[in-house]
């Protein structure tokens, strides 16, 4: 029998391959197109760095390289916090708002896809067995 572990690290191979593709046929990479999404959705278009890092559980460096890369092909720019001029925050430029429709679009109908022959029970056991895991409640 397949470990639930290994079926899940196969399932996401999958799942960022899918979207890996998606993403390319918009000019940016999977990592990006996530990280676009997750700013669309907040006010202003614009967050912090550290909430960056906690919506992807990613640490410093690698959000602050990720960042400088999408600052670099234009789809953020850096603005100072109005609370900490220490800190900086990511907003979304023209060009990537541009493609926000498409990734909204493309992240609902994906997800309708995965719910499609699930019942509400089926979602709720599935999203706390996942969230266990996240939390490293799986291991206790």
């Amino acid at each position: 029998m397949e470990t639930l572990k290994k079926l899940i690290k196969q399932a996401t191979t999958q799942i960022d391959r899918e979207r890996e593709n998606f993403a390319n046929s918009l000019g940016v990479t999977g990592v990006q197109m996530s990280v676009i999404d997750f700013l669309s959705n907040h006010q202003n278009n614009l967050a912090s760095q550290n909430e960056i890092e906690h919506e992807f559980n990613i640490k410093r460096s690698t959000t602050t390289i990720m960042l400088q890369r999408m600052e670099k092909r234009g789809l953020i720019v850096r603005v100072d916090d109005p609370k900490d001029k220490r800190k900086k925050q990511a907003q979304l430029t023209e060009s990537a708002l541009k493609i926000v429709p498409k990734i909204r679009q493309y992240m609902k109908q994906d997800n309708e896809e995965v719910l499609d022959n699930l019942s509400m029970k089926d979602v709720n056991t599935i999203t706390a067995f996942l969230r266990g895991i996240k939390e490293g409640k799986a291991n206790d």
